[in-house]
């Protein structure tokens, strides 16, 4: 996957394109960068509907490349070394959103799987719920 960013890209739009790649995950853009293995500040979130060229004074126009086995600390780190973004990336569990600290050394496509079998898992345990209801 290739997403192009210059200082008209929103933060959504990048968010949405990941999204459609990766359904069971969720990037988000943080006002202070976050060590590995570290969770971001709920209160440092940046609104998505802001553009890169409010967000950042460094202006750099650039396509980034996430393939399925980049690990996670990896576009992060590109995140902040090309673009000066905060990046952290959240696994679906369930019927919430977690970010993956303690995670960043598993590629896009592990945590993918991880959240579709978790998502998949809450599925199932909701029918069996409603089954036991119906006998």
């Amino acid at each position: 996957m290739h997403i192009e960013i210059n200082d008209n890209t929103t933060l959504r739009h990048i968010q949405e394109i990941f999204s459609d790649y990766y359904p069971y995950l969720q990037m988000e853009f943080y006002k202070s960068p976050h060590k590995k293995y570290e969770a971001s500040a709920e209160r440092e979130l940046i609104y998505p509907g802001k553009t890169i060229g409010e967000v950042k004074q460094t202006h750099v126009s650039a396509m980034i490349e996430m393939l399925p086995l980049s690990k996670v600390a990896d576009v992060e780190k590109e995140f902040m070394q090309r673009f000066g973004l905060s990046v952290q990336i959240l696994r679906k569990e369930k019927d919430h959103w977690e970010q993956t600290t303690g995670m960043d050394d598993f590629t896009l496509k592990e945590l993918n799987e991880m959240g579709r079998n978790s998502s998949d898992d809450f599925i199932l345990s909701d029918l069996d719920e409603e089954e036991n209801e119906e006998v």
